[in-house]
Formats: C-alpha cells, structure tokens, sequence
C-alpha cells in the first residue's frame, strides 16, 4: 500500500501516449453491486397540530383578501394609466400624419403656383418698357454690396426714397 500516488492513479506526466499493452495488463476489478435493502413502510403518521397548520394555510382569510384586492387596484389602475397614455400617444400619431398630408398638399400647390407666376411673366414687354423708360443694366461700379450678420431679417434706419 505504499504505491506512490503516479502508481496508484496511473498518471504519467509528459506529453507521451500511454500504451494499450500496459493497461491491458492489469486485471480490471469489478466490485460487486450494492443492492438496496427495501424497508417496510411505516403508515405516515400526521400530528393533529400539523394538520391544524395546514388547514390554516389553505383558509383565505380577510388579510388575504385584501391584499388581493389592492393588488388587483394596483393592476387596475396601472393598466387604465398605459391605455390612457398608448392612446395620446397614437392621437399624437394621426395629427402628425394629417400635417404631413397638409404639408405635402401645401407644398405641391406652391410648386403649381411658383410655375403659373414664371409661364406669365412675358420677357418681351419687360424689355420694351425698360427700352421705353430707358432702363440700362447697372455696372459693376454701381452696384453695393450689402453684408448682414443677422440672415434672418434686415433692420430699416431710415426710409426708403420712392421712385418717380
């Protein structure tokens, strides 16, 4: 029995494949199977304060109840919340989809209005009423150049002389 533990298990350390031979030798030893002894069964027997319990477990009593009942009130109350809000939430849906049909029906009769106005401009009599009131392109020398910081509007500071 003073085998030394790599005998006993049968390790051996390395990177080297055990032979077949060598484990063929050794007897294999097979115990016998241990076999349960069946005890008779005894009547189970229950005590009166065991059963005394388990009627009160399965009893509903008023604590029981109300605290049913609030769950119930909690869940309620809980559900009414989320329908209220899925429904704003879809109204909110239907509103955006009726703006952006209006957008798109706003914006297709402005496309229809920008052309109508460009077909009636007549370049024609733009020309002979420039020619008749003796109207010149202007040079680079009289034009002014304006630069605004502010793109959005323009300030006015005095008024603007009309033209005769």
């Amino acid at each position: 029995m003073d085998k030394t533990r790599q005998e006993r298990y049968n390790m051996i350390y390395g990177n080297t494949a055990r032979k077949i031979e060598d484990l063929a030798a050794e007897p294999v030893r097979r115990q016998p199977r241990k076999t349960r002894k069946t005890r008779p069964r005894r009547e189970h027997q229950v005590k009166e304060s065991t059963r005394q319990n388990q009627k009160r477990a399965m009893s509903i009593d008023l604590a029981f109840i109300k605290v049913l009942v609030a769950g119930l009130c909690v869940i309620a109350v809980a559900s009414f919340f989320y329908l209220s809000e899925r429904t704003k939430v879809l109204n909110q849906k239907a509103a955006l989809t009726d703006a952006k049909t209006q957008l798109n029906t706003l914006q297709v009769e402005n496309e229809d209005l920008n052309l109508e106005i460009e077909q009636s401009i007549r370049f024609d009599t733009v020309e002979t009423a420039a020619k008749k009131y003796g109207m010149v392109k202007p040079d680079s020398k009289h034009t002014l150049r304006y630069e605004s910081q502010d793109a959005e509007y323009i300030r006015q500071y005095g008024k603007i002389p009309k033209a005769d």
